[in-house]
């Protein structure tokens, strides 16, 4: 009996285990299926600057330039480091750009492996080794537009299997569009009708009062003077001119004639002193449209218009350290060309100490800004503690000297 009832278990249990069995029989010479490639492109559009980022697979890149792939084994910081020198390698003409039918200047400015998937990145760090099915490599290239372009046209030439197909976001204001380029039709165009705004104009300081200054011909009335003594004299003294009196008259008029122009500039020693910034509202009323002015100047990307604008705002050996500063302040990490545009300044000064014709005041501002990258918003809040001296110069208020003591992103 317990033998028998053995042989049923025994039966029972091999007919259990057959449809398990059955299955590596079943899939066996089959591929298991590969994950769906990734291609996306985002073009960012400001005044005077267009940046492309294109997001594609690491298999598929790897695929096209014939690097060996494991999509489920880790990959290492040096294969990272690899795969982005040979992307850059090869990127390198895949994207070019028009502005109003004409090449505008750019190219590739990097290439980075980001984790995640278009428009949700995943931060992580750089000593990890994410598998490269985690992974896509993001290609950056920037160009030089003008301010209010009418057309810009995008064109991507790099189409391969099995990548024929590259949809687009387009980001321009605050506003955005979609398009796409396909292996038939690699080029596409954006039209602007207004939809990018220009830049705003610099906002307009408070009024340095300014003394009156009279250009006076000294030497024409000294000259004269001369001559009407001269005249005087000769005449008391019952004296001929020498040549006669008309010479005289010719060259003295002469004389007033040619020293006319050559002027003296002399301040109205009675005009009324100007009122001295003494108060944290006053302070606030200038530091206010002073530091908005020199966050406007980043709207613009050549480094002369920028070094033209801030000039207006900041004088000395302070125009390129804040150069530098805001520069680095402003762009994300590790992302080229990626730069914050500062939309909000609040400026509360706390308190005021008289310097020379200017003061030093005492305070801290808050910039918040927005920039776009890898298809998601990212907003930046800077708060800054500092000292800031202003000074009259060429009959403006300058930023001429700042003591940052504390910096904080919020």
């Amino acid at each position: 009996m317990e033998k028998a009832l053995g042989a049923v278990m025994r039966s029972l249990l091999a007919i259990l285990a057959f449809p398990a069995l059955l299955c590596p029989l079943g899939t066996q010479g089959q591929e298991m299926p590969k994950p769906t490639p990734i291609a996306q492109a985002y073009l960012y559009l400001e005044p005077f600057h267009a940046r492309v980022e294109v997001m594609l697979d690491v298999a598929t890149v790897q695929g096209w330039l014939k690097l060996t792939s494991a999509p489920t084994a880790p990959m290492s910081p040096t294969a990272r480091q690899m795969l982005s020198d040979s992307a850059a390698e090869a990127g390198a003409e895949w994207c070019r750009l028009k502005a109003n039918g004409a090449t505008a200047q750019g190219a590739l400015s990097g290439v980075a492996l980001v984790k995640g998937k278009p428009g949700a990145t995943l931060p992580y760090d750089e000593t990890e080794s994410p598998a490269e099915q985690e992974l896509m490599v993001g290609f950056m290239y920037e160009f030089s537009i003008p301010g209010a372009p009418e057309t810009i046209e995008l064109n991507w030439s790099q189409f391969a299997a099995p990548v024929e197909r590259l949809p687009l976001t387009i980001f321009h204001g605050v506003t955005s569009s979609s398009k796409e380029v396909s292996s038939g039709s690699p080029f596409t165009t954006w039209t602007n009708d207004g939809k990018l705004p220009m830049p705003k104009a610099l906002a307009a300081l408070p009024a340095l009062a300014q003394p009156t200054i009279y250009a006076v011909p000294v030497i024409t009335i000294l000259w004269g003077l001369f001559g009407v003594g001269f005249y005087v004299w000769m005449d008391v003294r019952n004296k001929k001119f020498p040549g006669g009196f008309l010479p005289f008259l010719a060259a003295w008029l002469f004389g007033m004639a040619i020293t006319w122009g050559i002027t003296v500039k002399i301040t109205d020693p009675f005009a009324a002193p100007s009122v001295a910034v003494a108060t944290p509202a006053a302070a606030e009323a200038v530091l206010q449209p002073l530091l908005r002015n020199v966050y406007r100047a980043f709207d613009y990307r050549r480094e002369e218009d920028i070094y033209d604008l801030l000039a207006r705002s900041v004088d000395g050996e302070l125009l390129r350290t804040l150069y530098l500063q805001i520069v680095q302040a402003l762009t994300l990490d590790n992302a080229e060309g990626a730069r914050v545009r500062v939309t909000d300044l609040s400026v509360t000064i706390e308190q005021v100490t008289p310097k020379g014709e200017g003061f030093v005041a005492g305070g801290q501002w808050t910039a918040l800004g927005t920039v776009g990258h890898w298809g998601h918003q990212h907003q930046r809040l800077n708060r800054y503690k500092a000292n800031l001296i202003v000074s009259p110069v060429a009959g403006e208020w300058k930023l001429t000297g700042l003591e940052v003591m504390e910096e904080r992103r919020l």
